[in-house]
């Protein structure tokens, strides 16, 4: 299968390219082909990959098809089905596996498929990654909660958007009054992950199938901590960043949210020491800041995940 499906009805104006059938909206600046650069690096040594597993008769470990949208090549599902060694194909009838693909907050796609189908899904039981929902599952997993009431809370909290991929957090004082109160906003506590001092620390795991094949530590400048802005990155292993016992939790907790494959926000509170997950996705795209040695290395480790997850959906 091309990726020219992924661009089918794009429109360009003024430059922001508009994808219709996600809403996306992404501006064409200096920053855009910036990022672009390490996709395409990665991408360039995925192709040669393949043409070496071409040259040398290696079979495809299996064959996946996107629905109902196709995946662009900038995705963490279609650069980890390729380090694998997964083809790519177009119809989810004659495929080995099926991937679930909806880039929006709330879907009913995998409702959709039929069951013989539905069967051989991948991620076709999660339908709402909202904020609000996140944050309910969560709580309902671990006991504790992110939510706060801005009517009656004292003390700062985060204000930002109950749709997905948004970066549009702020912090507020609280109690809010009524009239202030954003009604398609989430509010919750104010995670202090400043533990080096300056910077805030983020954890975003990788989730495959019931394991955390990677976990990417993430520094940004508190100025700039809703943000996609990262200091710095380090590549860590699930038991650098979590205890046994909150790994356990973590995967119930995907497991409670319908999720097989994507990305999971964490956050370390310096001050109690709990973890609270932030935010799910399940179209992620890779971290951009890391050299490609690294960017090999986690995406090795997530195809490696995702192949144990491939023969279990098969057999």
């Amino acid at each position: 299968m091309g990726i020219l499906g992924h661009f089918r009805g794009v429109r360009v104006r003024r430059g922001i390219a508009h994808f219709p059938h996600t809403g996306v909206e992404i501006p064409l600046n200096g920053r855009f082909f910036k990022d672009a650069i390490p996709v395409v690096r990665l991408n360039v040594f995925l192709l040669r990959q393949r043409v070496r597993h071409f040259l040398v008769g290696q079979p495809a470990l299996a064959s996946l098809a996107f629905y109902p949208q196709p995946s662009g090549p900038w995705y963490n599902a279609w650069l980890a089905a390729r380090m694998a060694g997964i083809e790519i194909v177009k119809e989810p009838k004659t495929s080995d596996v099926i991937f679930v693909f909806d880039d929006k907050t709330a879907s009913k796609a995998g409702e959709t498929l039929e069951p013989t189908l539905k069967a051989k899904a991948i991620n076709h039981a999660i339908d709402d990654i909202s904020k609000t929902h996140v944050a309910k599952t969560f709580e309902r997993v671990f006991g504790y909660g992110v939510e706060i009431d801005p009517l009656t809370h004292h003390g700062k909290a985060v204000q930002k958007s109950d749709i997905n991929a948004t970066h549009d957090g702020q912090v507020v004082d609280c109690p809010l009054s009524a009239e202030a109160i954003k009604t398609d906003s989430v509010y919750q506590k104010l995670i202090d992950s400043t533990h080096d001092g300056p910077r805030s620390e983020d954890l975003r795991m990788a989730y495959v199938g019931g394991e955390i094949p990677v976990v990417f530590h993430k520094y940004k400048l508190i100025e700039k901590r809703f943000g996609t802005d990262y200091d710095h990155v380090d590549v860590w292993s699930a038991d650098q960043a979590f205890s046994k016992n909150e790994q356990e939790k973590l995967i119930e907790f995907c497991e409670a949210m319908g999720l097989d494959f994507g990305a999971v926000d964490v956050m370390r509170d310096k001050h109690d020491g709990r973890i609270y997950v932030v935010d799910v996705n399940k179209t992620c795209m890779p971290v951009l800041c890391l050299t490609q040695k690294d960017q090999r290395r986690a995406f090795r480790l997530i195809a490696d995940a995702l192949v144990r997850l491939v023969q279990r959906v098969k057999s």
